[in-house]
């Protein structure tokens, strides 16, 4: 069994990479290209033109549900209207061009069709009946977008969005994906599910429906999963509910929209999600849709892809235990390395959110004389800045300089 686990991992892993890669260039791409200012100046009128354009430009962004939402807050913040923004935080998890290029190759065109579709219907009809119900979000206290500290050459700015940046944000939550598939394709026979008819209607949406809300799972990696349920006998419909539940929603992420929006746009932004990924379940299961999975079989391939697929999971496996290996080990030289001249201030700081929030704060801070290093953390919401000792340091100068980002920060 541990064999068939590895080859299965492995199967996943050349099937995912060469579509992952070319997404994340296409993500750096539109990254590097698509200007703030413009976009914004089509988003800030109410009403359903703003709704579906914001849907428009969430559908190819690749970001997940809770990088989504300090840029969804920064939009709002620079004059979106409050429908641009719920539609543009419901549209935008669900997919990506990264999502939509490993969904077309893994699970096929129909399905990668019909989440597309789904997320900008979603995005549109949020984002209109919140502009219509008002909420009080123009009161709410919004937390900083996500900067936009960028230098250097146009390839290498790409080469930073796409892998120091996105896959660094996401390479965890792949893995966690790839081997939650391989464990499926392992443990059961395929097709085994299906013996049990009543998956087939309602209670099949539902299910997928229970298991996704909760869990963390970015678009990327909800397919392997998805196609592991395929795989064991789920219906179609019910691992196209899991591909847009599954992103769209996480407990964090629920608890932040409605801390942050409000309860009205809370309950349209869930609500929402729940009935259009419903619905486009029901639609998919009634048009028996089949999904082809050549990476368990391991047939459909010639030699020469099947040497470019090898050569990109490889790729993605160097990439993945690089930033395993980095963490790790920066991890540890920043626990033992102090010296005795060398103390710490530690500050709880709301609203870091992904890579790019840590660089910003970080290089910000390290422009204060005294500062030996900076160490931000988005998923424990803290900096810790290193000082060195022999030098008297006003620790105001750096509360000041986090707030003047626009963080809420606070020393621990």
């Amino acid at each position: 069994m541990t064999l068939e686990f590895i080859q299965s991992v492995w199967s996943t892993i050349t099937a995912l990479a060469p579509s992952l890669i070319l997404g994340l260039l296409l993500a750096g791409l539109l990254h590097v290209f698509v200007k703030k200012d413009k976009m914004l100046s089509h988003l800030g009128k109410p009403g359903f033109k703003s709704s579906a354009k914001a849907a428009l430009v969430g559908v190819p962004l690749p970001l997940c549900s809770c990088g989504v939402l300090p840029a969804a807050l920064g939009l709002r913040r620079d004059g979106a209207s409050r429908g641009a923004v719920t539609s543009f935080l419901i549209s935008t998890p669900q997919t990506g061009v990264d999502s939509i290029a490993v969904t077309w190759a893994i699970l096929g065109w129909p399905i990668a069709i019909a989440k597309v579709v789904a997320a900008f219907v979603a995005g549109i009809l949020g984002g209109t009946i919140a502009d219509r119900i008002g909420n009080g979000m123009d009161n709410q206290k919004t937390a900083p977008a996500c900067a936009n500290i960028e230098s250097g050459s146009l390839p290498g700015r790409i080469w930073n969005y796409s892998f120091n940046g996105l896959f660094r944000d996401i390479y965890a939550w792949i893995a966690f994906g790839i081997l939650i598939s391989a464990l499926i394709t392992t443990i059961l026979e395929p097709g085994q599910l299906s013996q049990y008819t009543i998956l087939e209607g309602p209670l099949g949406l539902l299910a997928a429906l229970a298991i996704g809300i909760p869990l963390y799972v970015c678009s990327v990696s909800s397919i392997p999963i998805a196609a592991g349920l395929i795989y064991a006998g789920f219906p179609v419909g019910s691992a196209l509910v899991f591909l847009m539940a599954g992103p769209a929603t996480n407990a964090a992420t629920m608890g932040a929209v409605r801390k942050s929006l409000g309860t009205r746009v809370f309950l349209v932004y869930i609500l929402t999600v729940i009935v259009i990924s419903l619905a486009a379940g029901g639609i998919l299961n009634s048009l028996s849709v089949s999904v082809s999975q050549p990476y368990h079989s391991g047939h459909g391939m010639d030699s020469i892809t099947g040497l470019l697929s090898g050569a990109a999971g490889v790729l993605m496996i160097v990439g993945m235990a690089w930033f395993t290996v980095k963490g790790f080990l920066s991890r540890r030289l920043k626990s033992s390395g102090k010296s005795e001249s060398e103390k710490t201030l530690k500050f709880n700081v709301d609203g870091i959110h992904c890579s790019k929030c840590e660089i910003v704060i970080s290089s910000a801070l390290k422009e204060l004389p005294g500062i030996l290093d900076v160490s931000a953390s988005a998923v424990n919401n803290t900096v810790v800045v290193a000082l060195d000792g022999n030098h008297k340091f006003d620790r105001s100068k750096a509360l000041h300089v986090i707030r003047e980002l626009g963080y809420d920060a606070k020393e621990e």
